[in-house]
């Protein structure tokens, strides 16, 4: 089986220790961030609690843990490709990327566009740029550099992980569509998969996190801070 980034089929420099921490990371980050937001919230109220948890969510652990284990250049190769170069989307892959926007785009951002108004939009595209890039280093990139040739470690694992971390948000800010939790869950868990493998395939997050950002930013999710954007 081809590994996900070549240039780190022997893991050089990086050690055992490293990488039982790294998937030790996913664990703690649920736990840890399911506090956060509960604590956040009854300090500082919604949406203000909200979102500092979302802050630090995006700038400890989607920024600073794979910094740590990476290194700035590694994180920043995530997005060029390994030794043997960034592979283009092929057809199926483009069908990976691009199939998830039809959720956000007629369950989301059709309904709710007429009541959304420019600010909400462009904070949404805001919150959806910080998002998709942050949350591809983490779940995608972070472990198809560590684990390239193992796919419970580098696709499984994380996405699964990837689909629990939402029931942090989701425990303060119930999810509005039908299924609850349980449903936005198991979709995140595919959403996650159908990139991980888009990575394997191209050697990088960039469309990935292309992908990611624009799903999010149709999900409107700026409509939580409205009441300081209208």
């Amino acid at each position: 089986m081809r590994p996900a980034f070549p240039q780190d089929v022997a893991n050089a420099g990086l050690g055992r220790k490293r990488r039982e921490l790294v998937l030790l990371a996913p664990v703690l980050l649920v736990l840890t961030m399911y506090a956060i937001f509960h604590a956040f919230v009854q300090v500082f109220g919604y949406p203000l609690g909200y979102l500092l948890s979302f802050v630090i969510y995006w700038l400890g652990w989607c920024g600073i843990v794979p910094m740590i284990a990476l290194g700035r250049r590694g994180v920043v190769g995530l997005f060029v490709g390994g030794e043997r170069g960034f592979l283009p989307p092929r057809p199926w892959t483009h069908v990976l990327l691009w199939s998830p926007l039809v959720f956000p785009f007629f369950f989301a951002f059709v309904p709710r566009f007429e009541a959304a108004g420019v600010p909400i939009l462009l904070a949404s595209a805001g919150l959806g740029i910080v998002t998709g890039l942050t949350e591809e280093v983490l779940w995608r990139g972070l472990y198809l550099r560590m684990f390239p040739e193992n796919v419970w470690a580098n696709t499984v694992y994380p996405s699964v992980a990837f689909g629990l971390w939402h029931l942090c948000p989701l425990s303060v800010l119930p999810s509005r569509y039908p299924g609850g939790a349980l449903l936005f869950l198991l979709y995140s868990v595919i959403l996650g998969v159908c990139y991980a493998i888009t990575a394997r395939a191209t050697r990088s997050i960039r469309w990935c996190a292309v992908s990611h950002a624009v799903h999010d930013a149709l999900g409107l999710g700026a409509f939580a801070y409205a009441t300081w954007l209208k």
